[in-house]
């Protein structure tokens, strides 16, 4: 008898925890919440307010604010680079002012995003320059600090910044230490899948 209640204890006990692992994973999954700047008025953006440009989603605060935007890209283009850092679109990969690895100590919050810098030094400089110097700033030499590849070229899963290749003289990122290989067999092949290789908006303009 006092096996049978063991066992149903254990039973039982089990039960428990996979029910509270159930829970933290999903707790874990629980969407983000939205937030994000409109590259326009710079209020804050709706998530059911957007247009594609160039691969990625643009949000917007109203109707409006959109044709705005499809007049004149160029004229808020740091502004929309800051959103795609807000959303994810955009990932950091070094300091924007010296291009080395960055430390989290020297990080600013930067609309609804974080930056960090590689030393105090040079966010100094950020932190001395005027309001609107300091978007210039941050994105003025946007390949040495930031990349918008978010996604595996070879898997599609995200990117894992510490496994990456040089090719043409760009950064191509992965989602593990595998994929490189299949990469380097056939880099054609993926190319297209990958935005630092897309023409600029300058040249598509011409």
């Amino acid at each position: 008898m006092k096996s049978l209640l063991l066992v149903m204890s254990l039973g039982l006990a089990l039960l428990t925890g996979a029910g509270a692992l159930t829970a933290d994973e999903a707790s874990s999954d629980e969407k983000k919440e939205f937030q994000a700047t409109c590259p326009v008025s710079g209020g804050p953006a709706d998530e059911s307010s957007f247009v594609e440009h160039r691969g990625k989603k643009v949000y917007f605060c109203c109707e409006k604010c959109p044709k705005a935007f499809a007049k004149d890209p160029k004229k808020f283009k740091n502004n929309v680079l800051l959103q795609l850092l807000e959303t994810g679109q955009m990932l950091q990969v070094g300091c924007p002012v010296s291009g080395g690895p960055t430390d989290e100590a020297t990080a600013v919050e930067v609309g609804h995003a974080k930056v960090a810098f590689c030393c105090e030094k040079c966010q100094g400089k950020y932190n001395d320059a005027s309001d609107e110097e300091k978007i210039k700033l941050l994105f003025a030499n946007l390949a040495k600090a930031f990349t918008l590849q978010t996604e595996c070229p070879v898997s599609g899963k995200p990117v894992n910044l510490k496994a990456s290749v040089e090719h043409d003289g760009k950064k191509v990122y992965f989602c593990c230490e595998g994929c490189p290989k299949a990469f380097a067999e056939n880099p054609e092949k993926y190319l297209t899948k990958l935005p630092q290789f897309q023409p600029e908006e300058e040249e598509e303009e011409k």
